[in-house]
């Protein structure tokens, strides 16, 4: 019989509590935001007090640093020396609040490092993450299927979940304000799954539980009916499962082509056509029909064009957090919460400066963790949960790209810690390999 080591609490370190601080944070975050946040500040800033390692001596910290600085800066001019041509309709306070969004996550990047900093340590991360999901898919099947709305309550109010009704045409958003919000965290999830459920095991309860969750996290994510996580469904398969991923989604894909050729395509067009479409749901056919978009205000490319125009105005420093919408509506009449590009919303926020900065350093986190993880001879040493890591943020981060869920708390935490991650991966030495090379 296995025995389960029970440590007493002198023989726990301030590293331990940290650790367990910042599991039960990752835990808590998609479902009790305020709990989890709580859980992942005090671990944060026990790593930090009890890092050997300065932050200022680790130059990996150094453009995001500069990137803090100038965007600190943008704000400051803005609210204190730019004259402001729209104050009618934006408040240049806006800036230093939307600072939030961007200067805590350096800290994030740092002090989250120590928790990730080995495969059994990434490897625990992602099995609660998959486990701190399961709230999401509960909740998120009742909207659907049973339309639950709550608010739920627990805990005298610690814990409540409010959710809102399903408006057709509209998908699943569970715990999340919107099914975009709720598909990006599904995306965020979905290479884990897809990791733990190919990882060697003979144990076959838990490639059940392995199974159960992939499925479920796979349908609820294509229930939220959002473009982009159906995308990231099928993209995450080959960079998780390499050429294995290859030759299981090639089928699927080829099938669905067809059935898309088929159904849309004025080839077929007839009664035998307008048969099939009525099988398949009306809000699957709406994400392929360009009927359906005939009667938009305006397009995504308008208004990525009145972005452009809007930051030619003041490139170096922008014009502020959020004044996008009140300056877009004030041009066009038309409202729009945001850019629906991160790279145009923050050069439109803070600058180009600022942005080029921010997007050369994670490119380069990108491409430096891609070329270890990826890289032939380090296959045998490489997990399924590095390769879920780096899938995992690189479709979030090309998903931003023509849409914004980065300002979700829940999406931007994990959005970091991921980058932090993929820096441990690139730092991380192999002594196998370097052992075969000095042989």
């Amino acid at each position: 019989m296995r025995k389960i080591p029970i440590y007493s609490l002198k023989e726990k370190t301030i590293e331990d509590y940290g650790y367990l601080l910042f599991l039960l944070g990752i835990f808590f975050l998609p479902s009790t935001l305020t709990i989890g946040i709580f859980f992942l500040i005090t671990a944060f800033i026990l790593s930090s007090i009890f890092r050997k390692d300065s932050f200022l001596k680790d130059y990996w910290n150094l453009p995001f640093l500069l990137f803090g600085l100038l965007i600190i800066s943008s704000a400051i001019l803005q609210n204190y020396l730019f004259e402001n041509n729209y104050d009618q309709i934006w408040d240049p306070k806006l800036s230093l609040i939307g600072l939030g969004n961007w200067i805590p996550f350096i800290w994030v990047f740092w002090a989250a490092q120590p928790y990730i900093n080995t495969k059994s340590k990434r490897r625990s991360f992602s099995l609660i993450l998959i486990a701190g999901t399961f709230p999401v898919l509960i909740t998120g099947f009742g909207q659907y299927f049973l339309n639950w709305t709550g608010p739920f309550e627990t805990l005298y109010g610690l814990i409540i979940w409010y959710q809102r009704p399903i408006q057709i045409p509209g998908g699943l958003s569970g715990l999340f304000s919107n099914q975009n919000y709720a598909g990006s965290w599904l995306n965020f999830v979905w290479p884990f799954c897809l990791a733990l459920f190919f990882e060697k095991s003979n144990n076959l309860f838990k490639k059940t539980i392995a199974f159960s969750f992939l499925i479920s996290t796979g349908f609820t994510a294509f229930l939220t009916f959002s473009r982009n996580a159906w995308i990231g469904l099928f993209t995450s398969i080959p960079i998780v499962l390499g050429k294995k991923g290859i030759k299981l989604i090639l089928p699927i894909l080829t099938f669905m082509l067809l059935i898309l050729f088929f159904v849309f395509s004025p080839i077929f067009y007839g009664e035998l056509q307008n048969n099939f479409r009525n099988l398949l749901p009306g809000q699957i056919l709406k994400q392929f029909d360009s009927t359906h978009y005939v009667d938009l205000d305006i397009t995504r490319i308008e208004i990525y064009k009145s972005a452009i125009e809007i930051i030619k105005k003041n490139p170096f420093f922008g014009f502020g957090a959020g004044s996008f919408t009140e300056i877009f509506f004030s041009n066009t009449n038309f409202w729009k919460g945001h850019s629906h590009n991160l790279l145009l919303e923050l050069s439109l926020s803070y600058g180009l400066p600022a942005t080029i900065i921010l997007f050369i350093s994670i490119s380069i986190i990108l491409c430096l963790s891609m070329k270890k993880i990826f890289s032939e001879t380090l296959q045998i040493n490489i997990s399924y949960f590095d390769r879920a890591f780096w899938s995992a943020l690189f479709f979030f981060l090309i998903s931003q790209l023509a849409d914004i869920q980065y300002f979700d708390g829940r999406i931007s935490i994990i959005c970091w810690i991921l980058i932090a991650g993929l820096k441990n991966i690139i730092l991380e030495r192999d002594y196998k390999t370097l052992l075969n090379r000095l042989e």
